[in-house]
């Protein structure tokens, strides 16, 4: 995985953390890639609780029977080589530490501590990002960020340099369909976003946005994935909150 660059604007964090799962016991043979398979693949993509964000990737994973001990800054690399500094020191060769399982009553898996290092995205409020607009209709837009994460940005929350723009052939056969009966209730103006001095807003467009709120949870139904929700908004905190402002005096 990349180096996580120290800014406080970054929204990916590198997070070490344990789990105590239980093994298959059809597995007791090669832990290492059924854990691998059953419990850290499964959470690539997906909200986890514990990192606060979603889980990117994931490397270094460790296999114990005790719990680990208090993270250290060092990194996986780091860890790596203090290890093997230390194998060349011995004259003879150490055997491997052995993995003692825990086994609960009757039940058949037994258990252990895994311990992995994430990649985690992890948003901020009010912190800047930038995405790629793919969609934009005439109550909002939406980017891509990672080419992965949708980010939503409401028309209240576009600035006044930004217009709508309807389509010169939509609005002829919008008015073809009123002039048949049609009520309007359901209908997808074409049209495109302008801004006042650059013209259209083209889709493939990088936009900067600050995060207005951000929604993450898991599913409901019990299987360990989750899902996050993010607002973004071409406002500052103080325009926004001015314009919030002036709604509530006209309401």
């Amino acid at each position: 995985m990349a180096p996580i660059q120290a800014d406080n604007t970054c929204l990916l964090y590198k997070e070490r953390i344990a789990q105590y799962v239980s093994l298959p016991p059809s597995c007791l043979s090669t832990p290492l890639p059924a854990l691998c398979a059953s419990i850290f693949s499964p959470l690539l993509l997906s909200y986890f609780p514990p990192a606060r964000g979603i889980v990117l990737a994931y490397e270094d994973v460790e296999l114990r029977d005790s719990p680990p001990p208090p993270p250290s800054n060092k990194s996986a690399a780091q860890r790596q080589q203090q290890r093997q500094q230390e194998s060349d020191s011995d004259d003879a060769p150490s055997p491997d530490p052995i993995l003692l399982l825990h086994h609960i009553d009757e039940y058949a898996s037994p258990f252990l501590w895994a311990t992995a290092t994430f990649l985690v995205f992890r948003p901020t409020l009010h912190a800047p990002l930038t995405g790629t607009l793919t969609h934009q209709s005439r109550t909002h837009i939406t980017l891509s960020y990672l080419n992965t994460f949708p980010v939503s940005v409401l028309a209240a929350h576009l600035p006044s340099t930004w217009s709508w723009q309807v389509d010169s052939n939509t609005a002829t056969t919008t008015a073809a369909r009123y002039k048949n009966g049609w009520d309007g209730r359901l209908r997808d103006e074409g049209g495109c976003w302008v801004i006042e001095g650059e013209g259209k807003a083209e889709s493939g467009r990088s936009v900067e946005v600050r995060i207005r709120d951000f929604d993450g949870r898991l599913d409901g139904k019990g299987k360990g994935k989750g899902f996050l929700r993010i607002e973004g908004s071409l406002l500052g905190k103080d325009e926004e909150a001015e314009r919030l402002q002036k709604g509530k005096e006209r309401a």
